[in-house]
């Protein structure tokens, strides 16, 4: 599939399955023949300078990401984002290796799970700060984008 575009406004003048279609039909829109003195002259009168460009039905990885969020798919999306890395360091821990900050963090995940979204109580039963607790859900919601819409807030 084949478009023909416009350069600067970007407006799709025409598709067709074939180059050649599609050059056949500028050529037969745009090009005016006339009579000057005698002999025939050729003038191609287009709105604007176009290009012919291959269509193509591939979406980019972030339209890709932003999909699945939409789906619901969050497995799929940590498994795309995440590649092959250690799930607990790169979840939990932000790239460190830390037994203690990774068993905090999951602690905090498991009581926002259970539907308990006071930052307050949180940090009062995982016995840490309320400015940590902030934290460390701002961490997970990078991972975790279900997070971001069961109201999560720093």
């Amino acid at each position: 599939m084949f478009k023909l575009i416009g350069n600067v406004s970007k407006k799709v003048y025409y598709e067709a399955e074939n180059a050649s279609d599609l050059n056949k039909w500028r050529l037969n829109n745009f090009l005016k023949d006339s009579q000057a003195e005698g002999h025939l002259a050729s003038q191609y009168d287009a709105p604007e300078a176009m290009v012919i460009v291959k269509a193509s039905h591939v979406k980019s990885r972030k339209e890709h990401l932003r999909d699945l969020l939409d789906e619901g798919n969050f497995e799929e999306y940590r498994r795309i984002t995440m590649k092959n890395s250690s799930r607990d360091i790169e979840i939990y821990g932000g790239g460190k290796d830390k037994p203690k900050l990774i068993k905090r963090r999951k602690m905090v995940e498991k009581l926002f799970r259970q539907g308990i979204t006071n930052t307050a109580e949180i940090a009062s039963r995982v016995h840490i700060a309320r400015s940590t607790v902030n934290f460390d859900l701002k961490t997970l919601r990078k991972t975790y984008p279900e997070l971001r819409q069961k109201g999560a807030r720093s």
